[in-house]
Formats: C-alpha cells, sequence, structure tokens
C-alpha cells in the first residue's frame, strides 16, 4: 500500500473479477441496427453482435434493396427498418465460446425511431 502524505488518504492495489455485460436467453434489450440484409437484420448489444432472421420480421414488412441503405419497410406506411434504428428485441439463444458471444433473436418487439 501506500499514503498520500497530508491527505490522510491511503492507496491499495486490489485484485477483483467483475461482470459487465451478461445477457441471458428471453431478456428484452435495446439493440442498435447494423446491417440490414434478405435473410435479416444484424444488430449490436454493447459488444454483442446479433441476427434476427427474417422469419421473425412482421409479415408486412418487405425488405427493399433498393433504398438507400436496405431496409426493410411497410408498403402502405412510412415505417422503416434500417441501420442505426434503435429496436427492443427478446433474446431467443446464446452461445458463449472463449472469444464471442453468439445471440439470435428471437423477434422484434418495436421501433423506437
Amino acid at each position: 500500500y501506500s499514503s498520500l502524505l497530508g491527505r490522510g488518504y491511503v492507496i491499495f492495489p486490489v485484485k477483483y473479477h467483475a461482470i459487465v455485460f451478461r445477457p441471458f436467453k428471453h431478456e428484452v434489450v435495446e439493440a442498435i441496427i447494423t446491417q440490414v440484409t434478405k435473410m435479416g437484420i444484424f444488430c449490436k448489444i454493447g459488444p454483442l453482435t446479433c441476427f434476427i432472421s427474417r422469419h421473425s420480421i412482421p409479415r408486412d414488412m418487405e425488405y427493399d434493396a433498393s433504398a438507400n441503405p436496405p431496409c426493410y419497410k411497410k408498403k402502405d406506411d412510412d415505417l422503416m427498418i434500417q441501420p442505426d434504428d434503435s429496436i427492443r428485441v427478446k433474446i431467443a439463444g446464446l452461445q458463449v465460446d472463449a472469444k464471442e458471444f453468439v445471440c439470435i433473436m428471437q423477434k422484434k418487439l418495436s421501433n423506437n425511431e
């Protein structure tokens, strides 16, 4: 340990382990969309990259490859899902290995534009 003279402070070296991010199956989280493809949507939840399958996107939304950037949108509405949008999703499954998390989202719950 060491002390700071004249201040009354003492500095101790401390070792600890902390869990700073631990997602759980069935947890509802907010994600940021990073990429939209015909197969589905890729998004980030902090350091975690997740995938939402096309089958989990509402059926009334269609993929529009001609849009810039590509997006999913409703025919009769201005509602779109595109990169940098914030969405709430439910985690369907997680796989953890020594280097990374792999996450699959169950469904899109809402679009918070």
